[in-house]
């Protein structure tokens, strides 16, 4: 039997080379999966720390009382997670107007909230702290500003219309309970 002398196939270098192209590509690959899976980490934990900061401001600005100026922290319980809170209230040179600026992060203690509470679902108040503890070097997730003003309505009642019942005033033509809708003579002298 005769062998020729070059048989068709790849070296041993060549396979060599090759296996360390794929180990490179495999690896940037897998580089590339894990930076977009702590970005999608992070997204999640920003956007449920700043839903947990937009809930502090809206109870701020919905409470009949005006809030205190100063530091106020707290806690709220949201996507299974505790997430600490903490606003300052400031005065603003306008006269009953405040500024509230709310920061919001996760203190990383998982939280049962599929269980029924019993206590109220409002968030939380912790004693008011002065400037300069150490809650002031915290890294917080995501910062929210709101102005709120002492201008408030003692009244509670609905302000739309109501939709049956008495009417405001005569229906209009056309309608139910109105005048006939018909159409109007042609006028004189028209070309």
């Amino acid at each position: 039997m005769t062998r020729s002398p070059r048989q068709g196939g790849f070296t041993l270098l060549e396979v060599l080379i090759a296996l360390a192209i794929v180990a490179m590509s495999v690896g940037a690959l897998l580089g590339t999966i894990t930076s977009s899976a702590s970005n999608v980490i992070y997204l999640k934990e920003k956007t449920l720390a700043e839903w947990v900061a937009l809930n502090r401001l809206t109870e701020v600005r919905i409470d009949q009382q005006m809030p205190g100026k100063g530091k106020r922290s707290g806690n709220s319980v949201m996507a299974g997670m505790r997430w600490e809170w903490q606003e300052e209230v400031v005065e603003l040179p306008i006269k009953g107007m405040f500024r509230i600026e709310v920061r919001a992060h996760p203190t990383g203690e998982a939280v049962d909230d599929t269980r029924p509470t019993e206590k109220p679902t409002a968030q939380t108040l912790s004693p008011s702290t002065t400037s300069g503890t150490s809650k002031d070097s915290i890294p917080w997730t995501t910062t929210v500003i709101g102005v709120v003003g002492s201008a408030r309505s003692p009244v509670r009642d609905a302000v739309a219309a109501p939709y049956e019942g008495s009417q405001l005033g005569p229906p209009p033509p056309g309608t139910p309970g109105g005048a006939p809708n018909t159409p109007a003579p042609p006028k004189s002298g028209a070309p």
